[in-house]
């Protein structure tokens, strides 16, 4: 008897190691396959972040900076996507950002008539890899590492980009080319996006330090689109241009002054939460 209750619970212990080789094997798989069809599908929408600047960009006619915009979060996904195929535990914001940009930008498709095909696979594979992330609950923890300081910066950032939000939400029901393609919907989504990259950077879960340079990233990017090509629709105009890119300089700023240790400025309170692993 003894011997038969001692063969049960070896199999009730390899049963979760088991459960949890599987999980992560399928998660791997997820993220392989996600950035496979992105390679695969949407490789020259990538590439216009880059070509558009120049030349090359020239196709893209009146869309160029709503095109670049579009690749620039898509960008964004697909790094956070190919940073878990790394030691994932430690790239938790990461997977974090990953879920909300393509969700929001989902949610953008499907109200503003855009092709929800295109994006439905990738919601849906990205969701599957949140669903098997090896953290497991852990993934929806805020981190042990809150900045008040890079809170306060995404603050003093909100109201005008909320305000850019809102006008292109607005805009998107004019009829126009523009709103046609959903691009207005689009930039309106970029914009709750840099939102939501910055308060990700500011919770401090695990990898937060990379988000922050893709949040100062993204801002630097369309600032200098807008400086670049102002006549374009949706561009801002040079002084919220220049004003967006000193902000994305000071967001990262502040977040590698936070990450050496080197900053007393509204220095950063440890938000403690079970089992998170730091950055």
């Amino acid at each position: 008897m003894a011997i038969g209750n001692t063969e049960h619970n070896e199999e009730q212990s390899e049963s979760p190691t088991t459960f949890k080789r599987a999980r992560l094997y399928a998660f791997y798989l997820l993220a392989l396959v996600t950035l496979g069809m992105a390679a695969a599908f949407i490789s020259d929408l990538l590439m216009f972040s880059f070509t558009g600047w120049g030349a090359g960009g020239e196709v893209l006619a009146e869309h160029r900076l709503h095109v670049m915009v579009i690749a620039a979060n898509v960008w964004i996904i697909m790094l956070s996507v190919a940073s878990q195929l790394y030691r994932p535990l430690k790239r938790v914001a990461l997977m974090q950002v990953a879920f909300a940009l393509i969700t929001l930008v989902f949610v953008g498709v499907v109200v503003g008539g855009g092709p929800v095909e295109e994006v439905l696979p990738f919601f849906v594979l990205i969701g599957l890899m949140s669903l098997f992330h090896p953290a497991g609950r852990e993934l929806l923890s805020v981190g042990d590492d809150y900045s008040p300081a890079l809170l306060g910066l995404v603050a003093v950032a909100a109201i005008p980009v909320l305000a850019f939000a809102a006008n292109q939400f607005t805009l998107q029901s004019s009829g126009d080319v523009h709103a046609i393609a959903g691009h207005y919907m689009e930039m309106s989504t970029m914009s709750v996006n840099l939102l939501v990259l910055g308060l990700v950077a500011s919770a401090g879960a695990a990898g937060h330090r990379v988000v922050a340079w893709l949040t100062a990233g993204l801002a630097i990017y369309f600032g200098a689109l807008s400086l670049v090509f102002p006549t374009q629709v949706s561009s801002v105009g040079p002084v919220w241009a220049s004003a967006l890119i000193l902000w994305g300089l000071a967001f990262v700023t502040v977040s590698e002054l936070r990450a050496t240790g080197r900053t007393t400025l509204l220095s950063d309170r440890p938000l403690k939460t079970r089992g998170s692993p730091r950055a």
